[in-house]
């Protein structure tokens, strides 16, 4: 029973709950005691004994007084080569209409250290998109990070789903490709799954959503279980991997929002103390090393199209290649509305 906390207050997705005889470890997964789909993790300490948690599931069944249970580990993602081709969640569900149960096996948390500088690989290598105004001005290198910004409504996900279809179908027998859907609409995730299906390109990608529907605390765990996925095929089958994701900045609108509900004094521009560490966090597990290479496609949302948003020059310094969409090129009809 030592393992068993109390609920003591509940606010939007974050719950406060306390432990008497026993001290959890940050990111633990607690369960509710006479329901395991109920779902938290743990935050960062709220005061003695207490601590807030992230609400991923279940946020309508808790209350106060409700007791949880500690699990004793983080949240974990089923990782093998035969979910290629299937769509999952942050909870390692599968969300497609495929009877067939994902193999649970092997599971890898979604927190790991970055890649160390002592195996790392720098290649010089460009994948070739097809696009000439990118792979003119703006390459994507084999191992780099390219980052498509814009502005609501002008191509982005159009253009990162573009890049996808032409760099998976030249290089289908050589690379694998993980998409991570952050905060983004059911239907884009929908008709991105139905097109990978009807090119024959699905059997070689895989997908996790964490759609705006969701609550702030799954979005921002999705992201870290693509990366998950990224590192495990880089690392244990050796394979170069294309990593896709829509869209970065949802990341960091996510994490202000859960840090808001923790009562976390703001920085620079209303956002959270902890951003820069987050978003390096994250850039820096999509490294290459000797075993494979990782290049990753960003889109980046930029809210009011102001670029100098301290969300979206958070994500600056991790990009080798930087593209623009412009608003009146896009309104002109010419695509891609590259700056």
């Amino acid at each position: 029973m030592a393992n068993i906390g109390k609920v003591v207050s509940v606010r939007g997705h974050v719950a406060e709950v306390e432990f008497v005889n026993h001290v959890p470890a940050v990111f633990d997964l607690l369960q509710k005691a006479d329901d395991p789909t109920v779902k938290l993790q743990i935050a960062t300490s709220s005061g003695l004994n207490r601590f807030y948690c992230l609400i991923l599931r279940g946020s309508e069944k808790l209350g106060r007084g409700v007791q949880v249970v500690n699990t004793g580990y983080p949240l974990r993602m089923p990782v093998a080569e035969s979910i290629l081709g299937r769509v999952i969640d942050v909870f390692g569900h599968a969300i497609d209409d495929l009877a067939i149960e994902l193999p649970q096996s092997e599971q890898w948390s979604i927190y790991r250290d970055g890649q160390g500088l002592d195996d790392a690989v720098i290649h010089q290598e460009v994948w070739e998109t097809g696009i000439k105004a990118i792979d003119m001005f703006a390459p994507l290198l084999k191992g780099g990070k390219m980052g498509l910004f814009g502005g609501a409504g002008v191509g982005k996900t159009m253009l990162l789903t573009e890049i996808l279809h032409n760099v998976v179908v030249l290089n289908k027998q050589k690379n694998v490709s993980v998409f991570a859907g952050v905060g983004e609409r059911t239907r884009e995730g929908q008709e991105l799954w139905e097109e990978l299906k009807e090119k024959g390109i699905l059997p070689s990608v895989w997908l996790i959503f964490g759609s705006m529907g969701e609550n702030a605390a799954v979005r921002f765990l999705t992201a870290l279980g693509g990366a998950t996925l990224a590192e495990y095929f880089r690392d244990v089958l050796a394979k170069d991997v294309l990593f896709f994701i829509d869209n970065v900045f949802r990341f960091a609108q996510a994490g202000n929002e859960v840090a808001t509900l923790m009562n976390t004094i703001p920085s620079e521009d209303g956002y959270q103390p902890t951003l820069t560490s987050e978003m390096a966090n994250f850039h820096e597990r999509l490294v290459s090393s000797s075993k494979g290479a990782i290049s990753a496609v960003e889109a980046i949302y930029v809210p009011s199209d102001d670029l100098l948003d301290h969300g979206v020059q958070s994500i600056f310094p991790y990009l080798d290649s930087v593209v623009t969409l412009s608003r009146h090129i896009y309104q002109s009809g010419r695509m891609p509305a590259i700056d």
